[in-house]
């Protein structure tokens, strides 16, 4: 599945980007024509890919609740990553998270992000998105205020933010 913003095309996180980012390093990504540079992605995303891969081998497929990859449409090149932390819990909640180039994070974070925020709000289970961040993710959070985001708590570890919508 890919969903389209004006600058970016998004493409859910399928078993050939899976095997491609397996291979890490500046050409691990060069699948479907895409790029990278290297710059994005880090080793949370690395640490994360068993995980990716079993819930696609569990879930037999993708619902678009799990990880996608934004890709520039200008130069094909993939500057940052996006998606969900699953499916839709009981009370309807899933949960964003976003990683970009740095260069790049406010201003495509924004884009790919409302674009999934109406993906997922299209979904009659979904009742709730949330979000969380470190405290001195300050780039993180002003993502989450643009996209009208709101604190609803904090400890020592997260800030915990509600999307209103």
């Amino acid at each position: 599945m890919k969903l389209e913003t004006d600058r970016l095309m998004l493409y859910m996180l399928g078993q050939e980007l899976i095997d491609a980012a397996e291979k890490k390093g500046k050409h691990a990504f060069v699948v479907r024509s895409h790029t990278c540079d290297g710059e994005w992605c880090g080793q949370d995303f690395y640490d994360a890919i068993p995980l990716f891969r079993e819930t696609l081998c569990r879930n037999k497929g993708t619902r678009g609740f799990d990880s996608w990859i934004m890709v520039c449409k200008e130069n094909l090149e993939i500057v940052g990553g996006i998606g969900f932390l699953g499916e839709p819990d009981a009370e309807g909640v899933v949960e964003i998270g976003f990683a970009t180039k740095e260069s790049y994070q406010q201003d495509y974070c924004i884009e790919a992000a409302r674009k999934l925020i109406d993906w997922a709000c299209g979904h009659d289970e979904v009742k709730r998105i949330i979000s969380r961040c470190v405290p001195d993710d300050t780039a993180s959070g002003m993502v989450l205020e643009n996209l009208g985001f709101r604190v609803d708590r904090m400890d020592q570890e997260f800030m915990y933010w509600t999307y209103p919508g």
